[in-house]
């Protein structure tokens, strides 16, 4: 064979840190098999390649290379070869070797680069995974997929395959609150830090004027109010949500952050209390419950304090 397999073998052995029999062993050869190949007698029967490929982490095709480099450490070579071949398994055996060069302080600029692709590429598969189980949700049925995948969609930048897919919804079906909802978040992200605040606080505004009584519309309203800075506007909406319905979680935590934000302290530990309060009808456990309260009672202690000083 004109390729310099056996040089390669025996240069990937030797920066893996095993002997001619460990390998043999694995293999379930003799280790006289792997001699002969590293001195250029022999070469590997073929359906021993794949093994030894996966066995020293590399790809078939670098096997074979006349001339095989090197990788600088362990890390480099695993993350070329979770290029080649992505999996969680591959993903995590790069990563462990990234966290051992980083907390061994042997870590240059090109092992955080390399490290940063490796996170990429895997969250780009996650992703990926993840807009389809959602869109597998959405045709079973689970309405709160879409908005998981509307979220999701927008944290990539793909704002307007929200924005286009909502208002061919609001166009077909404009008696669908939900389609309204959903518009208005695809313009106004969560919090009136999207593409476009205004038009959402003008969409939701729409979206009320058919139904006047959705808690849900009333406290994304609030929420855009918040983003553009309207705090009297934004606990308005929040007020009216809540009457509308006590167990609307979103509005308390909308009213206790805008009315921080306005100076009205008094008002917004009304507001944590009543999420703690939500936290005991919620039917949840006992943990559950009281880790929910945690935060409220931290934010309710950083008031108090503002109140006194």
């Amino acid at each position: 064979m004109a390729f310099n397999i056996g040089g390669n073998i025996k240069k990937l052995r030797a920066e893996k840190g095993v002997t001619q029999e460990q390998l043999a062993e694995h293999l379930s050869i003799t280790y006289q098999s792997v001699s002969k190949w590293e001195n250029s007698i022999t070469s590997p029967d073929l359906y021993l390649i794949p093994a030894i490929a996966e066995y020293f982490e590399v790809t078939i095709d670098e096997l074979f290379q006349p001339n095989m480099q090197g990788y600088k450490n362990k890390a480099a070579r695993l993350f070329a070869f979770y290029e080649h071949r992505p999996s969680k398994q591959h993903y995590e055996k790069a990563d462990a070797e990234f966290e051992k060069l980083i907390a061994e302080n042997k870590a240059d600029a090109d092992d955080y680069r390399n490290y940063g692709m490796l996170n990429q590429f895997r969250a780009q598969k996650l992703n990926q995974k993840a807009e389809d189980f959602y869109k597998k949700s959405i045709e079973m049925g689970n309405e709160k997929s879409e908005g998981q995948l509307r979220w999701l969609l927008e944290s990539l930048g793909r704002h307007q395959e929200n924005i286009d897919k909502y208002e061919e919804a609001v166009k077909n079906d404009p008696n669908n609150a939900r389609n309204w909802y959903l518009l208005a978040y695809s313009y106004g992200g969560d919090y009136g830090d999207g593409v476009n605040p205004e038009k959402a606080l003008d969409i939701c505004r729409a979206g009320l004027k058919k139904f006047p009584d959705d808690a849900a519309l009333l406290s994304q309203c609030g929420d855009f109010c918040r983003g553009l800075k309207k705090h009297d506007e934004a606990i308005g909406y929040y007020h009216k949500s809540i009457e509308l319905n006590p167990d609307t979680g979103d509005s308390y935590y909308g009213m206790a952050f805008v009315c921080a934000e306005a100076g009205k302290y008094k008002e917004a530990i009304w507001a944590w209390e009543e999420v703690i309060a939500l936290y005991g009808r919620l039917g949840l456990s006992d943990e559950e419950a009281e880790m929910g309260r945690e935060w409220p009672r931290k934010e309710i202690a950083k008031l108090q304090k503002l109140i006194n000083e």
